[in-house]
């Protein structure tokens, strides 16, 4: 029991991580997006 509620933790840890990381990106992208948006640029 205690080793399956470790592997969900080490998983989780994980997902956050991804989420976090892919998060950063998103806002990365947001102005270039927007910009191209303003110009009529995006299809």
């Amino acid at each position: 029991m205690m080793n399956s509620i470790s592997v969900v933790q080490a998983r989780l840890v994980a997902v956050r991580e991804l989420q976090s990381a892919t998060g950063e990106e998103l806002s990365a992208l947001l102005p270039s997006v927007l910009d191209r948006a303003f110009k009529g640029e995006l299809y």
